[in-house]
């Protein structure tokens, strides 16, 4: 008799290995879907996120103006979307 292609035992051997990673995967899935004890997330209200912040600017200062759209875009890039900007002032 011939002997076995390793190349061919080892192809079928990761595709078994593969084949059930997944199904593990999709196991795992499934289980995080049905979790009947997992906490459901509370959406913030936008009034209670709302916060203020104590700096101002003077309104004639360009360079000023432009330094507060920078941090406020920053800002909002970063994440912080729900806020409002009540003044700026220069310290």
């Amino acid at each position: 008799m011939d002997a076995p292609n390793p190349i061919l035992i080892m192809v079928i051997n990761m595709t078994i290995v593969f084949v059930v990673l997944y199904i593990l995967g999709l196991f795992i899935r499934l289980i995080h879907v049905v979790d009947p004890t997992r906490k459901r997330k509370v959406e913030p209200k936008k009034e209670e996120v709302k916060t203020t912040s104590p700096v101002q600017i003077p309104k004639d200062d360009m360079a000023d103006k432009t330094l507060a759209a920078i941090i406020v875009t920053s800002l909002m890039a970063y994440g912080c979307k729900d806020f409002e900007i009540k003044s700026i002032k220069k310290l």
